[in-house]
């Protein structure tokens, strides 16, 4: 199962990254996604703190994926995965950054999912969907929004 979303923001791709590349700011533009123990600088390996609350739930879920791609300006991709077994539950996000032009960027937002327990998860997947959309929107509000200064 995968999850895809995706937003035009008239921004460059410079721009963009400076809002999202900035792990620890995340909340200043969203309520669904927040890295709590958000590095400088992520490294393929690396694990994060995740907490993730999609619309309606009434409180966040927490996981400790693993960095799999950080670069700069372009990508940042994490897996997770429940009870430390691929059997289960194993989910990959990424956030891909295109330039279009000089001064629009298009974010591809998505999660590929694996695991016996996927099926299972369709109406709190939906709702991710949803919390995706949000992560996405408020990316674009405070990209396009005027620098102070």
């Amino acid at each position: 199962m995968a999850l895809r979303t995706q937003v035009e923001i008239n921004a460059p791709a410079e721009r963009v990254w400076e809002i999202m590349g900035n792990l620890r700011e995340w909340s200043s533009f969203n309520s669904f996604l927040k890295i709590e123990n958000a590095p400088d600088t992520p490294a393929p390996g690396q694990s994060l703190r995740v907490s993730f609350q999609p619309p309606g739930h009434a409180k966040p879920t927490v996981m400790a994926p693993q960095v799999v791609a950080y670069k700069p300006g372009t990508e940042l991709r994490w897996r997770g995965k429940l009870f430390g077994s691929d059997l289960f539950f194993v989910g990959e996000h990424f956030f891909t950054l295109q330039p279009v032009g000089t001064d629009r960027t298009l974010l591809l937002h998505g999660e590929d999912f694996k695991g016996c327990l996927v099926p299972l998860l369709g109406s709190v997947l939906a709702d991710t969907k949803k919390g995706f959309v949000e992560f996405n929107e408020g990316l674009k509000r405070a990209a396009e929004q005027p620098r102070d200064g």
